[in-house]
């Protein structure tokens, strides 16, 4: 599964906002490549979100030419565009081994994410990968892609980070009772969110991302320039 790239043209997932008022009327899902140095991350010109603003504009938002997987110490980061690709990226981890059942999700965004979608896909279906992609790009959207995976056990516990006063009461002592999984959003790192400092946003992440099995990261085209977004994910990661 996304070997290929293609495009949503039905009124279904993230196609589904405003469909009917856009004049466009696909989105672009690139195919996953695995790199080995971010400098390998290329610019691409396709239209992969698209609604309007609290004032009514249209905002096309464009991302990359493809979803990427790099290693970094010794544990999978999948950078992508949108947030529900993450429920997909997360069976894939379940499917090698590297994950369970039970797993607690530190989910580090400026949205909570967990709407309860129309559908939820059957303990069953969601062990099998190309159901579960299917679910993922064609049932769920960036706000409501958690709750399944809560509902079907693969996530314990969530722990919202969205806020200062939740990164203040991070502790960095703890010992999780169970395996991690860091699903952070950059548009945490949007400017109308600098009142947070960097530094502290930075330091809680890159200790949960130290504990993690697996790293899930969108840059969230539609709420943060993606310039500034890769910005940040290169000096988060660059050690």
């Amino acid at each position: 599964m996304y070997k290929k790239p293609f495009y949503l043209t039905e009124c279904l997932w993230n196609n589904e906002l405003s469909y009917e008022k856009r004049t466009n009327k696909k989105l672009f899902v690139p195919n996953l490549i695995e790199i080995s140095d971010m400098s390998q991350i290329e610019l691409w010109d396709e239209v992969v979100f698209e609604d309007y603003d609290f004032d009514d504009n249209l905002i096309s938002a464009k991302w990359l030419k493809n979803f990427y997987k790099i290693s970094w110490k010794n544990k999978d980061i999948y950078l992508f565009d949108n947030h529900n690709h993450a429920l997909y990226f997360w069976y894939l981890a379940k499917s090698e081994g590297i994950i369970g059942e039970n797993n607690i999700l530190y989910h580090v965004d400026e949205h909570a994410d967990t709407r309860t979608p129309e559908k939820i896909i059957s303990k069953e279906d969601a062990e099998n990968l190309e159901k579960i992609f299917e679910y993922t790009n064609f049932w769920v959207n960036v706000g409501n892609y958690i709750i399944p995976a809560v509902e079907n056990n693969l996530i314990n516990e969530v722990i919202q980070i969205r806020s200062e006063s939740d990164l203040l009461a991070y502790d960095f002592q703890k010992k999780e009772e169970f395996p991690v999984i860091l699903n952070l959003d950059l548009d945490f790192f949007e400017p109308n969110l600098d009142y947070i400092e960097y530094a502290l946003k930075k330091k809680v992440i890159l200790d949960i991302a130290k504990k993690a099995k697996v790293i899930t990261i969108a840059t969230s085209p539609f709420f943060i320039d993606q310039e500034l977004a890769l910005k940040v994910f290169k000096d988060l990661f660059a050690e």
